[in-house]
């Protein structure tokens, strides 16, 4: 891998890591376009871009991530301040709501790792989940703006989204906030919920990659690439989210549709 080819990749992540585009699956396009050898250990650039762009989450959402961990870490020990929290605080519930709708990503991304892994091997596939994303996308164009809180069983139907957005080229943000648009939250909240939920699944995920790549080690030549990705990857992904955070205000979220609708015709004229 050159200089220049991180920095595509890192581009391409940022980008589309919080767009509703999906940034697994525009991976699987640039690595099939690059060659599939520019970085046979992949998996130690796709941890750092994937670690520039959850710093980025960080950095927009500090405040709100600082007061649902400090609200839930206070309710913790005891249930019946739990019991309390869930009926008067809405912080509190939301923290919750967190929870919840991280379990079905989970239980799947077990349950199917290997079946999620092969899909990554095919552009072709990629081309066909852009369409479906499109296709959520544009039909959020017609939804309408009446708005509803957020329930445990919303929480669950938005985590059953994300983990539809296992498969590259289903966009994670995309399914979610889609969905949650569709159950009424408001677009703020439905942005808000969908890139603070799946925070502890990156940072576990992350966590334990780190850890493999520790035991096969990196050389000095890779060492320049990481950082390099990570740094274009955290400034690109920070620039992007808050693009995307605009896009929602103004209603234009399905917009993107067009995009995902054109990569994907793309792909099956190129791989084809």
């Amino acid at each position: 891998m050159t200089i220049l080819d991180a920095v595509i990749l890192a581009i391409i992540q940022g980008l589309t890591e919080f767009l509703p585009v999906s940034s697994s699956g525009h991976l699987v396009l640039g690595k099939a376009l690059l060659g599939g050898d520019v970085f046979p250990d992949s998996i130690a650039f796709e941890v750092v871009v994937h670690l520039g762009t959850f710093l980025a989450v960080i950095f927009i959402f500090f405040q709100d991530i600082r007061r649902y961990l400090g609200v839930f870490l206070t309710n913790l020990g005891s249930p019946a301040n739990m019991r309390s929290a869930a009926i008067t605080d809405s912080d509190f519930r939301f923290s919750l709501f967190m929870l919840i709708g991280m379990i079905p990503a989970g239980v799947i991304g077990i349950l199917f790792q290997d079946q999620i892994t092969h899909a990554f091997q095919s552009p072709l596939l990629v081309a066909v989940t852009l369409i479906i994303t499109g296709l959520m996308l544009l039909a959020t164009r017609f939804i309408s703006r009446q708005q509803s809180d957020l329930t445990a069983w919303k929480a669950t139907l938005i985590g059953l989204a994300q983990a539809l957005a296992l498969l590259p080229g289903i966009s994670r943000s995309g399914s979610t906030i889609s969905t949650a648009l569709f159950l009424g939250i408001s677009q703020e909240q439905a942005a808000r919920f969908s890139f603070l939920m799946v925070l502890p699944l990156i940072a576990a995920a992350t966590g334990l990659e780190i850890m493999d790549l520790l035991e096969v080690g990196v050389s000095p030549h890779e060492w320049s690439l990481l950082v390099i990705g990570f740094a274009v990857s955290f400034i690109v992904g920070w620039i992007s989210l808050k693009w995307l955070l605009t896009l929602l205000k103004k209603g234009k979220f399905h917009y993107f549709a067009w995009y995902c609708f054109a990569i994907a015709l793309s792909a099956f004229v190129y791989f084809n």
